[in-house]
């Protein structure tokens, strides 16, 4: 499933985080500049794929899943996991 380039922003992020750690949708907007509408969005739609998953603890955090970690690291995602998103991702 190819990534937009939101979501694998997003993922990315998410995967930069030490596997107990998660990002509350304040935290993922001040990391991706996204609004707080536009990254609940994102992660619930990474949510829908299994690619990332919600602690739902408080304060509820967002945590890459190991399906989501698989994609990331896709060859193809190198330049967000770099930290400088490239414009062809679809």
């Amino acid at each position: 499933m190819p990534l937009t380039e939101s979501q694998a922003t997003v993922l990315a992020t998410l995967a930069a985080l030490e596997p107990t750690q998660s990002l509350t949708v304040r935290q993922l907007c001040e990391r991706t500049g996204f609004t707080s509408s536009g990254a609940r969005k994102i992660v619930n739609g990474l949510a829908a794929s299994g690619l990332a998953r919600c602690n739902r603890r408080a304060p509820a955090g967002w945590q890459i899943t190991h399906r989501g970690s698989m994609l990331i690291n896709a060859a193809q995602y190198g330049d967000y996991r770099s930290g400088s998103p490239g414009g062809d991702a679809a």
